[in-house]
């Protein structure tokens, strides 16, 4: 008689996927976690600066004063707005106001000097790390000092400069790209058909740039935790938006037209009717931008923690 064959038992053991089916069940897996909306996170955001502007308030008018006394950030958009003012006084019209805009957004990016600019990076540095450790503390409940933020904050500062030298190399694509075409569009008397296919060479570099970003750009404030090294925190951030960085993407995005939208809003008016306001706003706006710039990502970061 022939031998029967055995039934596979159910209780043996079951194969396991493979890698592929891995990252496809991971992908569903993160394609069903809610991502936070830009607005919800704005929501957020206005909620903690009004519920703590006492003590935010005061780590941004320290950090206002350094760069008044030491970094002349406050000289160099006096002498911006004085040029605009002589192109306002012969065609006060709302091309120019918006020409005089977009000088100011550049003197408040760069320094009148070299030192002047190292002297800016530096307390962008230290103001970035205040403001990280305050929003933790304040995410945790804890009550702190505007003098303890400055101290306490100050831990992780190699490990956080070694993680913004990481984006800096991550913004080589589009800042050489845009060198490029703007180096070439003046030296070759260019068509506009030109112009627009060398902007179009442009998209893939910037995707490249903001690729890379979405995640690092996270790791800003994952890697000033306690013991956290700048590998393993980039390692983290990239695990965090895996499967979901199209929509980070988008919410990153969102945030530097938000701050632009909202100070065209509040300055462009100001510069065609109220001149003498225009500097002392736009300077408060401009050091107000860092702390609304780090309380989005950092919310939005939580709620990437939250959804997984």
């Amino acid at each position: 008689m022939a031998k029967k064959r055995k039934a596979p038992s159910l209780g043996g053991r079951l194969r396991k996927g493979t890698r592929k089916q891995k990252q496809v069940q991971a992908k569903k897996k993160a394609s069903r976690q809610a991502v936070p909306s830009s607005f919800s996170v704005l929501v957020d955001v206005s909620r903690l600066l009004k519920a703590n502007w006492r003590s935010l308030g005061g780590i941004m008018l320290v950090y206002l004063i350094l760069n008044i006394v030491f970094a002349s950030g406050l000289s160099n958009v006096i002498n911006n707005f004085s040029v605009v003012k002589e192109n306002l006084a012969t065609d006060n019209s709302f091309s120019n106001a918006l020409s005089g805009l977009g000088s100011l957004l550049g003197s408040s990016a760069s320094g009148d000097s070299q030192s002047g600019s190292a002297l800016q990076s530096v307390l962008l540095v230290i103001g970035s790390l205040a403001i990280i450790w305050a929003l933790r503390q304040l995410m945790a409940k804890k009550e702190f000092s505007v003098k303890g933020a400055y101290y306490k904050s100050m831990f992780p500062l190699i490990p956080f400069l070694l993680v913004v030298f990481v984006i800096i190399i991550q913004l080589l694509p589009i800042t050489l790209g845009s060198a490029i075409v703007a180096l070439i569009s003046s030296t070759l008397a260019s068509s506009g058909t030109a112009t627009f296919i060398m902007a179009l060479a442009l998209v893939p570099l910037f995707a490249w740039s903001a690729y890379m970003l979405s995640s690092s750009i996270f790791a800003l404030y994952i890697v000033t935790l306690p013991d956290m090294q700048p590998r393993q925190a980039l390692r983290s951030a990239k695990k965090l938006v895996e499967f979901r960085r199209l929509k980070v993407i988008r919410r990153i995005l969102f945030l530097p037209l938000f701050i632009l939208i909202a100070m065209a809003i509040i300055v462009l008016p100001l510069i065609v009717f109220v001149h003498f306001l225009v500097v002392p706003v736009f300077y408060l706006l401009s050091i107000l931008a860092l702390l609304v710039t780090h309380a989005y990502l950092y919310s939005l970061y939580r709620g990437l923690l939250n959804a997984k």
